[in-house]
């Protein structure tokens, strides 16, 4: 009997157990069938549109603009309740507001309003003593965009417009009006309530879609810009400025409306990755995205090889010196010669005085940030050779600066130069380099308070394969180096980040390069050189002040110069000097031209 009783109970309160369940399940349900009644849905004319906004007074549906609402066809969808003393599928008069009455699963009553608006939609547009194809006609919500032909007079326009689903306020049609400047009217709805503001525009100008015709940066108005796949649009800009934080206006096509969430302020446009969205006169938003800048500057010296008489394989070096700019001469002289900056013409050569021009003469110099020049063969034979320094390019005569041979350098084999390079002033602290002709060694003097150390550290470039001709560079900020490669592989050829070490940081590959020049100016960074590829020569600037490989990647300075030729040595170059707060530079190409240019702020 005992255990019978134990087991009822344990039955009893197994079903307790199973009712708190139910009854907490039922809970759950009855608050989901407990939400209120709301309208989800509208089927005007059996198309389905859903509210915009819906509150416990109101419930608004937009359906397409100028659609005719005074006999419409409904069907109304509800949630969590059903309608009353409605019929769904008949014909009502939606212009106004209709009052509906929901009867909810929650037992409560819902007295709301249903408002289907349709916005207005220009119907006819008409201009007196004028003939305007449809195309020529753009509408939006908030404007009307009109082109007309060039030659009309918009002193004194008469214009009559008609709308569905608007009556026009604040504007009479047909009323001769001076349209040289936009006016503004509104539209009220059909409920009688809802007033929309209009902007009415005709133009001589061409409008539709949207574009960004202009840039001011900095306050700075662009030369030009230039649309390029993808709707980039790249700005060419007359100054040298920090781009990295930069304030941007634009200018867009007429009737365009920029998104008010591009402020243009503070921009980076070394990033290459603002985006801006702009609305064209067809209703219709593109975005664009704001390229990298680039420098719009003509160039103040523009001479081809052959303008210059400096013979074939001419312009293998270039380098600034006082007002003068030097290349390198490949006839008789055999020294490099020297232009007027002003003028662009030729003045002299370097005196041979006190030098020793033998072999292929001086195909390879350099000068340092005060003009002084070091200028060198290239050095074939396995005894004594010389590097010659000139204070300037009219130095009377050329003094033996650093002598090095196979044995001093101690290396197995004739050293034969592939270039020369100079970071800082000879006379206070410098760095020499001089790498070796299709070698990895690269030799690097130091001058310390204007003294020579004539020992040289020995480096290892970090791969083979170099050409004749290329250079490494010191960084002015930093211990590292950069190289200029040429060779017979694309993928090693081109600009080279090397460390402290000589070890490879990265490589920007490609393209043929044997020389170029980084200077500080202004707190910024810039690299300065000259490619060859397909008998093109490209002059490149780059802001690497991050030390980003984007940075050498895209250039805020890149053309290709007018005269094409092809380059058997695969010489090109590039200097840097600073006259009168102007950053100039100098780009050569062998056997092409020499283009000379002023950067200014």
């Amino acid at each position: 009997m005992k255990k019978i009783m134990i087991q009822m109970t344990k039955m009893l309160m197994m079903v307790a157990c199973l009712s708190l369940s139910f009854v907490a399940c039922s809970d759950d349900d009855d608050n989901r069938a407990y939400e209120g009644a709301t309208i989800v849905g509208v089927k005007v004319n059996g198309t389905l549109f859903t509210p915009s906004e819906t509150t416990t007074a109101e419930t608004k549906v937009p359906v397409n603009a100028g659609t005719d609402l005074s006999n419409a066809k409904l069907q109304v969808l509800v949630a969590n309740g059903q309608l009353v003393n409605f019929e769904n599928g008949t014909e009502f008069d939606c212009r106004k507001p209709l009052a509906v009455t929901l009867q909810g699963y929650d037992g409560k009553t819902v007295e709301t309003k249903l408002r289907i608006v349709s916005a207005p939609k220009l119907q006819s547009f008409i201009i007196k003593g004028l003939t305007i194809p449809s195309s020529d006609i753009h509408e939006s919500s908030t404007a009307i965009i009109v082109q007309v032909p060039e030659d009309t007079d918009l002193t004194a326009l008469e214009v009559t417009m008609e709308f569905a689903n608007g009556t026009l306020q604040n504007f009479t049609n047909g009323v001769e009006k001076d349209y040289t400047e936009a006016h503004t009217f509104s539209l009220l709805g059909t409920d009688e309530e809802t007033v929309y503001p209009y902007e009415l525009m005709i133009t001589t100008e061409t409008v539709g879609p949207a574009s960004i015709t202009a840039m001011e940066v900095n306050g700075i108005l662009t030369d030009s810009v230039v649309v390029k796949e993808g709707n980039v649009v790249v700005p060419y800009v007359p100054s040298l400025m920090d781009f990295t934080s930069v304030n941007v206006e634009l200018v867009t096509g007429y009737g365009n409306k920029v998104d008010e969430a591009f402020t243009g302020t503070g921009l980076n446009l070394l990033s290459g990755a603002n985006k801006v969205t702009v609305t064209g006169t067809n209703g219709i938003p593109t975005e664009f995205t704001i390229g990298v800048p680039q420098l719009s500057f003509k160039p103040i010296i523009e001479k081809t090889t052959g303008e210059m008489n400096i013979g074939g394989n001419g312009l293998g070096a270039v380098g600034f010196s006082g007002n003068y700019v030097l290349t390198t001469d490949n006839t008789t002289a055999q020294t490099p010669a020297y232009f007027d900056l002003a003028t662009g013409e030729r003045v002299g050569n370097l005196t041979t005085s006190g030098v020793s021009t033998a072999g292929y003469g001086f195909r390879k110099f350099a000068t340092d940030d005060k003009g002084a020049v070091l200028a060198l063969s290239l050095g074939m034979g396995s005894g004594e050779q010389w590097i010659y320094k000139y204070d300037s390019a009219t130095d009377d005569a050329g003094e033996t600066y650093i002598s090095f041979s196979k044995a001093s350098l101690g290396v197995d084999y004739a050293p034969r130069s592939a270039g020369i390079n100079i970071c800082g002033s000879l006379d206070g602290n410098a760095t020499i380099i001089m790498p070796i002709a299709q070698k990895q060694d690269v030799f690097v003097w130091k001058v310390t308070n204007g003294v020579l150390n004539p020992t040289p550290q020995h480096y290892t470039f970090p791969y083979s394969g170099a050409s004749y001709y290329w250079s490494v560079i010191a960084m002015p900020d930093s211990d590292n180096f950069l190289g200029f490669v040429t060779n017979n592989s694309l993928e090693n050829a081109g600009v080279v980040g090397l460390s402290k070490t000589m070890s490879e940081t990265f490589r920007y590959s490609g393209f043929y390069a044997t020389d170029g020049k980084v200077i500080k100016y202004n707190g910024r960074t810039y690299l300065a050189y000259t490619a060859h590829n397909n008998n093109k020569a490209t002059m490149c600037l780059c802001d690497i002040t991050d030390g980003q490989l984007t940075s050498y990647q895209n250039p805020i300075f890149k053309k290709v110069m007018k005269v094409e030729g092809g380059n058997g040595n695969a010489t090109m170059d590039a200097d840097f000097t600073v006259i009168d707060g102007k950053l100039h530079v100098a780009f050569s190409c062998t056997n092409i031209a020499l283009y000379v240019y002023a950067f200014d702020k």
